[in-house]
């Protein structure tokens, strides 16, 4: 039997926890990983099992670790002899496979998995009722939207209300007929100003708004409520302390160095929130009026597992902590959330608890010993299970007892945490309700033990009495009376609705914006009579906190227009005059609600005195509006906006520049040509913005002269050889075509023979498109991270069969004309070769191929290659992977001193480079390349000397490798050299 701890609290809350015995360390010492001081990570499978590729997983009722695994179904981890290793497992269910969300209610498994039977994506319920670890009941909820890939439906977590709540991804769903009418993220749009191109790569083809959501499980009407939306593709969800969810939402890396590319990033996920991602090149800004931004951007990466630490293994710095996993960047991220006004700041720096390389991380939970949890897999690779342990001294002398002990619950919304809690409720009767009222009611106790009092009430029963909320909403500690008028939201009664009303003029922006999340939860509705103040909610739209205002905009969005209307029309705050308009747009019932907003937000376009920020959020405001008019603007009306803005531009900030120059195309004045040529940045200076000039100009049909249609094209010759994510040439490709609509045809011919990549196909290469087209494809996905299909979602996309190109015929005409990694940024190929887990294993023989035609002209490696430059035979015994790569990748960086080039220039104005093979007082002897002939230059005849910082290495020299055949290269210049020249090794 394993040998467990209990940790007795006074009133009987028990904690099983497994005694510390040091588990298995990872695959070669330990040398795989890096952890803080004082922290150790231990695989808890056996080393020698490692086929298991782990997706999701979570900790049973009983505390037992319960994994999925890819291709099979849910199971529970064993260790049947105590010595801290699961040696073995039993498959709770056989019915259910590819399991992207578990979750346990007691003896009761929630999977969002696939059907084994039916193949049927959904979420489904599995019981044990007679506690031999296997299910003996099988049913499906809900058929959900979507697959079991990178994109489809994920996690599941039970939320701060005790409901199960689901974490989707953009590709997926829930049924449209079982959406909660009353949900707080409704009315979603994709609200473009100008035409969006679909990712040119066709991923996500045909999925609009919402995109990602966070949907709660209303089990006693088997409906669902949208919480949250517009993510790209986060894997899991978390809730803090106070609530609050938060989730480590995806990247589209195919995007980078486009101006719409939105970094991994960590976000505070309230309820009705959008957070601006729509398909292709449609994804919001994080300054738009109509979302939300992240609490942090984080670079590239593949988002997965995120949990709070809320136990007490760790020392107390790490309490309460947000951990978000990585799986491309083998990374376990930590942070402290600090509060922010309505919301949370988060440390800036990408602070690592747990690296590896790679670390093919998939989820992570706390377990009941209170160490940290992650399983490895996804893609087919190796997967197994480790925990992180804390050696240094202990975190707390002591556990808390009595009701201290109830409300400090460890994990208290896990599964095993809810049922220590449970069991600890029914030993103590009345007395579980007495002493929580108590606790919380103490004003001399600590704020976050009263809140979590009221809290365990309403999630465990008896809820609080109203005589209870209102002392607890009118308490001095604003995390009590945060946590009352969160409470009053799940409540419905007339009380309730009372005392969050009262909330809506708290000090406290957090409980402000609680406030107003608790009447629309609690059913405001547009054609009923309002049960809170409309003067109250409407004060909010001039709160000086954003998530405050989109918090009382969608309140106010919920009670009836007429009583709020004439204020907004009448409103002098910018602050709530924009917001005002806003909520006026999204509730509009005919063409004619739109006039007064056009007149108002002209006359707001006069004023001189908004700020930068403001002047965002009004033209937003205006686009918003114009995009509900039916039939358009009239050119009137466009050419009054054009008027006001065409002076503003360009500006000195770059957010108000771009906003600017769309609006101003979509005014489509000819004036504004020229204005945005010319604001151009010159030479290859930030290639995003430029290139959002180009898509700005696109929507200016009419009015160009020839010097201009010349300038716009001239554009391509720099940006064609631009690189960025594997969609990026595709995107300059539906660029080129949009440009190349507005020449007239002898334009167009002398255009496609400038640019013969992105010409209409030929019939030779029409005819076998197809085949090429998929062949070509795969070589472009392999330039590119991915995620496991069927295993984490996260910044990777789903590679399609064929990608990348232009628009109509040329889609294919770009893939079949691409070749390796050549329009990938050398970041992305690092990266890639460094962090991302694939199913390519390298092969060394394989390997030696490409050095001997890339590599072997220049450099020696074991008997194969030449040795015009360094000796790489010793190389694997000097670098590491990462340091032989970024030397290929950028070999300018560090030049031997001996293999620096030289530049002379010749007093006749020739121009030589190459390396000093002699020299003496007379003449210099310089070696250009290694196939050409030393050249003489006389020192009389020397005009200028100086030491090249460009290496004699070129710098795309991998370009014509895909990402496998890289991977190849890099295995076998970590192999031992070669005693041969030929042959294989």
């Amino acid at each position: 039997m394993r040998t467990l701890r209990w940790y007795g609290f006074g009133v009987g809350v028990l904690i099983a926890a497994a005694s510390q015995q040091t588990g298995a360390q990872a695959p070669g010492g330990g040398s795989r990983f890096t952890t803080l001081p004082g922290f150790v990570v231990e695989q808890v499978t056996p080393p020698t099992k490692t086929e298991d590729s782990y997706i999701n997983m979570t900790f049973d009722s009983l505390g037992r670790p319960v994994l999925a695994k890819e291709g099979g179904g849910p199971r529970t981890l064993l260790d049947t002899d105590g010595d801290g290793i699961y040696e073995s497992e039993k498959v709770f269910s056989d019915q259910v496979r590819n399991c992207q969300g578990l979750w346990f209610d007691a003896r009761t498994l929630y999977g969002v998995c696939v059907g084994a039977a039916d193949n049927q994506m959904g979420l489904y319920r599995m019981e044990d009722t007679n506690s031999d670890d296997v299910a003996d009941t099988f049913e499906r909820v809900t058929i959900l939207k979507g697959t079991s890939g990178g994109h489809g439906p994920h996690a599941i977590r039970r939320g701060p209300d005790g409901q199960p709540t689901l974490m989707l991804g953009n590709m997926s769903g829930v049924p449209d007929d079982l959406i909660d009418p009353g949900s707080p993220l409704r009315n979603s749009k994709e609200s473009q100003l100008l035409e969006r191109y679909a990712d040119a790569r066709g991923h996500a083809a045909g999925v609009w708004a919402p995109g990602g959501t966070i949907v709660r499980l209303n089990r006693d009407k088997n409906n669902y409520t949208l919480l949250s939306g517009g993510f790209r593709n986060p894997y899991d969800i978390a809730f803090n302390l106070a609530g609050e969810v938060f989730n480590f939402d995806a990247d589209m890396e195919w995007d980078i160095n486009l101006p719409w590319y939105r970094e991994v990033r960590s976000v505070h996920a309230v309820p009705g929130g959008d957070y601006g991602w729509r398909n292709g090149s449609g994804k919001f800004p994080a300054d738009y009026l109509d979302t939300l931004p992240p609490v942090r951007d984080l670079g590239r990466g593949s988002p997965v597992g995120v949990e709070f630490y809320q136990s007490f293994a760790y020392p107390k710095e790490f309490y309460d902590n947000f951990f978000e996993a990585d799986w491309s960047r083998g990374r376990l991220l930590y942070t402290a959330l600090t509060p922010n006004g309505a919301t949370y700041a988060m440390r800036a720096d990408k602070a690592e608890f747990v690296h590896g390389e790679p670390l093919n991380i998939t989820d992570m939970e706390v377990g009941p010993d209170g160490m940290i949890y992650f399983c490895t897999g996804g893609w087919t690779t190796d997967g197994g299970l480790y925990r992180v342990r804390y050696t240094g001294r202990a975190a707390t002398p002591s556990r808390p007892t009595g009701v201290l002990g109830i409300v400090r619950q460890p994990q208290s919304l896990s599964s095993w945490g809810w049922a220590a809690l449970e069991k600890v409720k029914a030993s103590m009767g009345a007395a579980w309700a007495t002493e929580l009222e108590q606790l919380a009611r103490d004003r001399g106790a600590d704020g976050q033990d009263r809140a979590q009092a009221a809290l365990m009430l309403q999630r465990h029963g008896a809820p609080p009495s109203m005589d209870l909320l209102r002392a607890l909403i009118a308490d001095r500690d604003a995390k009590v009376r945060a946590a009352a008028v969160y409470v009053a939201g799940v409540q419905s009664h007339d009380g309730a609705k009372a005392v969050a009303a009262s909330a809506l003029k708290d000090a406290d922006p957090f409980v402000r914006r609680r406030a107003a999340e608790a009447l629309v939860r609690q059913g405001l509705s547009a054609d009923q009579a309002t049960f809170a103040p409309v003067a109250d909610i409407y004060k909010l739209l001039n709160d000086t906190d954003r998530f405050v205002r989109y918090a009382g905009r969608l309140a106010l969005e919920r009670t009836p227009r007429a009583e709020w209307k004439d204020r907004v029309l009448k409103e002098t705050n910018p602050l709530g005059g924009i917001e005002g308009m806003y909520a006026l747009v999204r509730t509009t019932t005919s063409e004619a609600d739109l006039q007064p907003l056009f007149d108002k937000q002209l006359a707001m376009l006069k004023q001189a005195n908004l700020s930068v920020d403001n002047k965002l959020r009004l033209v937003r405001a205006f686009q918003l509006t114009a995009m509900e008019a039916p039939n358009g603007l009239s050119p009137a009306l466009r050419r009054q906006v054009h008027t006001l803005l065409i002076g503003q531009f360009p500006a000195k900030d770059e957010r108000w520049s771009r906003e600017l120059a769309w609006t101003l195309a979509y005014c489509g004045q000819p004036e504004a040509i020229g204005k945005i040529l010319a604001a151009m940045p010159p030479g290859e200076t930030n290639s995003p913005l430029q290139i959002h000039y180009v898509y700005a100009l696109r929507a200016i049909k009419d009015g160009w002269t020839r010097e201009q249609r010349a300038q716009l094209m001239n554009w391509y010759s720099k940006a064609v050889a631009w690189r960025g994510g594997a969609s990026f040439s595709g995107y300059i490709n539906l660029l080129f075509d949009s440009s190349v609509a507005l020449l007239d045809e002898g334009e167009k011919q002398r255009a496609y023979q400038a640019f013969p990549r992105f010409a209409p196909l030929s019939a030779a290469e029409l005819t076998p498109a197809a085949t090429r087209g998929r062949s070509a494809g795969a070589q472009n996905a392999a330039a590119t991270p991915a995620p496991a299909a069927g295993a984490p979602g996260g910044g990777g996309a789903n590679i399609p069969v064929a990608g990348g190109g232009g628009g109509r015929a040329n889609r294919v005409a770009a893939v079949v004309r691409s070749r390796g990694v050549e329009t990938v940024t050398r970041e992305e190929i690092l990266e890639y070769q460094i962090f991302v887990p694939t199913q390519h294993r390298p092969s060394p023989d394989a390997g030696r191929v490409h050095f001997a035609s890339v590599c072997a002209p220049c450099h020696q490696f074991g008997a194969l290659g030449t040795s015009v430059g360094p000796d790489l035979t010793t190389i694997n015994s000097r670098f590491k992977k990462k340091d032989i790569l970024e030397a290929i990748l950028w070999p300018s960086r560090t030049i031997a001193e001996q293999y620096q080039n030289t530049i002379i220039e010749t007093k006749e104005g020739e121009v030589f480079s190459g390396l000093i093979v002699r020299e003496d007082a007379l003449k210099v002897v310089l070696r250009p390349g290694q196939a050409e002939r030393p050249i003489e230059i006389a020192k009389a005849q020397i005009k200028d000397r100086q030491t090249s910082k460009v290496s004699m290495m070129p710098d795309r020299l991998i370009d014509g490798l895909t990402q496998e055949q890289i991977a190849d290269l890099l295995a076998f210049m970590q192999s031992v050299p070669p005693t041969t020249s030929t042959g294989v090794r």
